[in-house]
């Protein structure tokens, strides 16, 4: 069975309509399984692929379904459930056959034809009063990256016909959000199922956000944040990165079992290592990077408690999530296990969309624990530490005769900045920078901070003419970028300047390093604002 996450919408829904036309030929309660396995499967997909309308029909199916899963003898279902699904499955594969999937285009300004990213077109419908302070700094913001942004009033919130990427939802009056306000939202949920809904100015107040999340909103964003918050979450809409596959490391003696669990994690996209004996464990784990582990309590040589025991003796085993699989219905020995090293206790047998929904939720606050500390908190690209390592793991991988260059970016006189706009004019300046590196660059490169004002960029495959090319178009665009600020004129402007380094000249981390940061100093020294090659002779010793 193909991977969800390699699917279309139209060939999940097509897998969807064949399970229940099959169940309703046969009658027959496996059929029942696969039908509802496979929405769940859906579900997941429209929930990676930022689709909140149409992932809100199908989990509204789901839970019909998942409600008459548990029951046999309540199949077939009679005539008044099975419309119910029939009339609810009908709407969702409607919406999905509507639904035109486009790739997003390419991070890279230079491999875009016939133009760049900022001319690439990616609606964004603002829902905002004419004269809502700050309205156009964000849409000549929203412009800048990318985005077509369109603004209509309350009182025409569904002028024009083509479905957004997203909607941006600006109260008339800051932090108050009337009834009338909420239907509004309402009625563009059911007009725009795939459109991402963002509200912002929303009081950070229990009620308040209940109200907007069952109108169909789908982010709330604090009024204590600023405008430019959007921009990092509809960069993220349009990322061109596939999802990270999820692998799970199964540790089971009993073959059955064991095959249950792989097959009910293939349906769901997971992919999946077993072994039967629980003396591989630590080499397994090491060979195979999971991140997660069902781990069967009974086995022979020890239990399952004793092997997740030995596991987190190891430093990089200690968060990894270990789900129990097993018989035991005892509910003091369940509590006992999962105070020695486990995370989640699944009865035998075990519910395959309760075990794919329980590993894929493990799995994704696992990944959200590990990369905070790999990120810099203010830019959330790679922090100082984790720049480096990843940048020297470019070094190894790339062979005999590779490209790599390297660039080191600073943003100029940005103490004067500080000084005249204050830190956080500072910080949003720096923000800025990231988004646009993420949005100018391959997935394939490597963007972190620094330290402070400063960037590092990694590049393989590339020669130094190219880059040079490339970081020269984003200093010119970032020079005309405005950055939002609360002060007198609403924006602010900025340049940076570049040094560039690469493999073939410096082949020592430490040396392409300082090359860069060495030619970023000339850059600096020269006038700022522009990007130099750093050369063999330039740098002492060399």
């Amino acid at each position: 069975m193909s991977s969800p996450s390699f699917l279309s919408t139209s060939a999940l829904a097509k897998n969807l309509e064949d399970h229940w036309r099959g169940y309703r030929v046969s009658g027959d309660f496996a059929f029942f399984v696969e039908f509802t396995v496979s929405l769940n499967s859906l579900t997941e997909y429209l929930k990676q692929r930022h689709m909140p309308g149409l992932m809100r029909l199908a989990e509204e199916l789901e839970h019909i379904a998942l409600a008459l899963f548990g029951d046999v003898t309540q199949h077939p279902l009679t005539t008044d459930p099975a419309g119910d699904i029939e009339r609810k499955l009908a709407h969702l594969l409607g919406e999905l056959r509507r639904h035109k999937e486009t790739p997003a285009p390419s991070r890279r300004q230079s491999d875009l034809p016939g133009g760049d990213a900022r001319t690439r077109s990616r609606g964004v419908l603002i829902v905002a009063a004419d004269d809502h302070p700050g309205l156009e700094t964000m849409r000549g913001q929203l412009s800048f990256f990318g985005f077509l942004p369109t603004v209509t009033s309350w009182a025409e919130p569904t002028a024009g016909t083509q479905a957004p990427l997203a909607i941006l939802c600006l109260p008339g009056q800051s932090g108050v959000w009337p009834e009338a306000s909420v239907a509004i939202i309402a009625a563009l949920r059911a007009r725009f199922p795939a459109s991402h809904i963002y509200c912002l100015e929303v009081p950070v107040e229990l009620e308040n956000i209940v109200r907007l999340q069952r109108a169909g909103v789908d982010t709330c964003i604090p009024i204590t944040s600023g405008y430019a918050d959007i921009l990092p979450l509809l960069l993220d809409l349009v990322r061109d990165t596939e999802p990270e596959a999820d692998r799970v490391l199964i540790v089971e003696d009993s073959q059955v079992a064991t095959a249950f669990a792989r097959r009910s994690l293939a349906q769901h996209g997971i992919e999946s290592l077993s072994i039967a004996d629980p003396r591989r464990l630590l080499d397994a784990a090491a060979k195979y990077h999971p991140d997660a582990i069902l781990m069967d309590m009974h086995m022979p040589f020890c239990s399952g408690v004793e092997a997740t025991a030995a596991l987190r003796q190891v430093a990089d085993y200690q968060a990894l999530p270990v789900i129990y699989l097993s018989g035991e219905t005892d509910i003091a020995q369940q509590v006992e296990a999962l105070r020695l090293g486990g995370d989640q206790f699944l009865t035998k047998p075990f519910n395959p969309v309760v075990l794919a929904a329980v590993v894929k939720t493990k799995i994704a606050r696992y990944r959200e624990m590990r990369q905070s500390g790999q990120h810099d908190g203010l830019t959330r690209l790679l922090n100082h530490t984790t720049a480096k390592m990843r940048l020297a793991q470019h070094i190894a991988d790339t062979p005999p005769g590779g490209q790599l260059v390297v660039a080191m970016l600073d943003i100029d006189h940005f103490k004067r900045v500080n000084d005249t706009y204050g830190h956080p004019a500072g910080d949003q300046v720096i923000r800025d920078l990231a988004w646009l590196l993420r949005g100018r660059l391959r997935s394939s490169d490597l963007i972190g901070r620094y330290g402070g004002e400063e960037f590092i960029i990694g590049l393989p495959d590339t020669d130094l003419a190219s880059a040079r090319v490339q970081l020269d178009r984003i200093r010119e665009d970032f020079a005309v970028l405005p950055h939002a600020h609360n002060g007198e004129g609403g924006v602010i402007y900025a340049s940076f300047s570049c040094g560039l380094a690469a493999l073939s000249d410096f082949p020592a981390l430490p040396e392409l390093i300082a090359a860069a940061d060495t030619a970023l100093l000339q850059a600096k020294r020269a006038g700022r604002n522009r990007v130099m090659v750093a050369s063999t002779a330039s740098i002492p010793g060399m």
